[in-house]
């Protein structure tokens, strides 16, 4: 992605990003404050005024009185307005306030952490994760790409993983899609004031389908269907079942006549694309095998081309495009 429309969709999707981390911050700031509040101390105070959207209360401390009028630290709603319509709140009855220390103008009637917060918290935080990981994403795509072949030793063969999708990643995408589910299942059905008990519920099983899922991928990845696999003592070469491979295909090192870099446009829905793909070139005039292959992406496909040829002792002067150098170090400042 150009520089320049890397910007031009920073300024159309600003307002909305900024306004979703906005409501994030009170959010999360709401919810400091109901944890909080939950070591106030309390005094006995006096309802001063019952209204219908308001209701305010007198109390003193060290001989100074001061006025309040928070139920409790969320936005008043239409249960706050019917729980305060009752008998026990009319103006003169008797009432317990609790009063932060240090500052015991700030009081709230009901301490403690609400459903509510950790409903809209589910619901949005989800969201919010999913826009930061896509500017970051974007941001991602303008720097060079990882120029290392991600190879390791496992029984016996090297194998090179030959997908991005790591455990942590995929763990953390199902958290967030269970997240915004059970936000709207648990606000559906019992409204946003839904009781602390089921919204906390609904966190632990959000969190749990996350490390459900991340160790369901890491039992596929330990299968190493996603690992192009080299045996050097039986000079064999292992393709897994990716790219319309049903399954594994092992290739003798003699049959392979070269490793290619090869590049393919295509056309989709956001116009044309240019895909970089390792091929093994086969003896015996059979049609290229594809290894991998990563969009827009050259210079890791050229890596793992130059990678696979030093492996096979194959000759590299058929590379298409050879991969960029990796960055020098920076090097430090020297201050005098």
């Amino acid at each position: 992605m150009r520089l320049v429309n890397l910007g031009c969709l920073t300024l159309m999707l600003g307002p909305f990003v900024f306004g979703f981390a906005s409501f994030e911050l009170s959010l999360l700031h709401g919810l400091s404050r109901e944890l909080y509040s939950m070591t106030y101390p309390s005094v006995m105070g006096t309802i001063t005024n019952q209204g219908m959207e308001t209701l305010s209360y007198a109390y003193e401390i060290g001989g100074q009185t001061f006025q309040g009028n928070n139920y409790r630290y969320t936005v008043k709603n239409e249960d706050d307005y019917k729980a305060w319509s009752g008998p026990e709140f009319r103006s003169g009855s008797p009432v317990r306030v609790y009063y932060r220390r240090g500052s015991p103008w700030e009081s709230v009637l009901v301490p403690g952490v609400q459903g509510r917060t950790l409903l809209l918290l589910l619901g949005f935080t989800p969201v919010n994760l999913a826009i930061i990981g896509g500017l970051f994403l974007m941001l991602d795509s303008t720097r060079k790409s990882r120029l290392g072949v991600r190879a390791f030793q496992r029984n016996g063969g090297i194998h090179v993983r030959l997908t991005d999708r790591t455990p942590l990643l995929v763990g953390f995408w199902g958290a967030l899609a269970a997240s915004i589910a059970l936000a709207i299942i648990v606000g559906v059905v019992m409204g946003l004031d839904a009781p602390l008990t089921a919204v906390a519920l609904a966190w632990a099983f959000a969190v749990a389908a996350g490390v459900g899922i991340a160790m369901w991928w890491q039992t596929r990845l330990d299968t190493g269907d996603y690992d192009l696999i080299l045996d050097e003592q039986a000079q064999r070469l292992s393709l897994p079942p990716m790219h319309e491979r049903t399954k594994r295909r092992d290739l003798e090192w003699s049959a392979i006549q070269e490793v290619i870099l090869d590049k393919e446009t295509r056309n989709g829905k956001g116009g044309f694309s240019e895909y970089y793909r390792c091929m093994l070139r086969l003896r015996g005039g059979s049609r290229a095998e594809l290894v991998t292959e990563w969009k827009g992406d050259q210079d890791r496909a050229a890596n793992l081309v130059n990678w696979l040829q030093a492996r096979l002792g194959r000759d590299e002067s058929m590379l298409v495009a050879p991969p960029a150098p990796a960055p020098a170090p920076k090097k430090k400042k020297v201050r005098y």
